[in-house]
């Protein structure tokens, strides 16, 4: 047996009850992906009929009421059992809210009670998660705590993990918040890095050229130039240098024009 609690919601911030009613399972709308799994266990539907037929009490499922339609947020396979044997009507809290608020309650649904969710359901409710509007606002502990997940695993699957079906966006941490980032901009990123690399390293090669080439004077004027360039050196310190070089210069020059007496 997957037990169950006596009260609704598990976790993270629990949804205020508008009432609780027996609604027909007709008017529950299952289509909405509001289930925090990505499917639902046989095995697990078939004990909770059995259980039911017993004369099993189950506590009530929960639904969220858009004025038009009853979202299931939690208690799919309470549903599918109470069908699966022929009831009609099922306990149901029912909280104002639309889909999007079905969307979100469902993500921390199942983490104390019934069947205990599996790597590929705690993937696909970080997935959701990390789309989700209400997400944007929350920090990494925040959702973690709503989905009822230790950080440390959110920040492993979210490091590893796209967050997006489309391969054209990635997901980074920033200040303890996930982002999603377009991986064109990163591509070209790092294109310009690689640009750059290639254009320093013949920069370098140049310079290298140039030394063999020049003067010794030129040579050393080339050195204190490529110091600066490739930021072995700061640029003040680089201009005294040149300016002490550019003196002794003038003073050799001086010197070798001053005639002897």
């Amino acid at each position: 047996m997957h037990p169950l609690p006596t009260t609704a919601g598990s976790g993270g911030q629990q949804p205020t009850p508008k009432e609780t009613i027996t609604l027909e399972i007709q008017k529950i709308r299952r289509d909405g992906g509001t289930q925090g799994r990505v499917t639902l266990n046989q095995s697990v539907v078939e004990e909770y009929a059995e259980l039911m037929k017993a004369g099993t009490e189950f506590p009530p499922v929960r639904v969220w009421f858009d004025g038009d339609n009853y979202w299931l947020s939690d208690g799919f396979h309470r549903v599918a059992a109470a069908e699966q044997i022929g009831v009609t009507g099922i306990s149901t809290v029912v909280c104002s809210g639309d889909l999007e608020d079905a969307t979100w309650d469902c993500l921390s649904a199942n983490a104390c009670h019934g069947l205990r969710r599996s790597k590929p359901d705690l993937e696909l409710i970080v997935k959701r998660a990390l789309a989700h509007a209400q997400a944007v606002r929350l920090s990494n502990r925040e959702l973690s705590r709503h989905l009822n997940i230790p950080e440390a695993t959110l920040r492993r699957w979210v490091k590893s993990s796209s967050t997006s079906d489309n391969p054209d966006y990635r997901t980074a941490m920033r200040a303890g918040k996930a982002y999603l980032i377009k991986t064109a901009n990163i591509r070209k990123s790092a294109e310009k890095s690689e640009s750059r690399s290639h254009s320093i390293a013949n920069l370098r090669g140049e310079f290298s050229n140039l030394k063999q080439l020049a003067t010794p004077n030129a040579r050393r004027l080339l050195v204190i130039l490529g110091n600066w360039i490739f930021d072995r050196a700061p640029a003040t310190v680089c201009l005294d240098l040149i300016e002490e070089e550019v003196r002794e210069l003038q003073c050799s020059s001086h010197s070798r024009s001053v005639p002897k007496s």
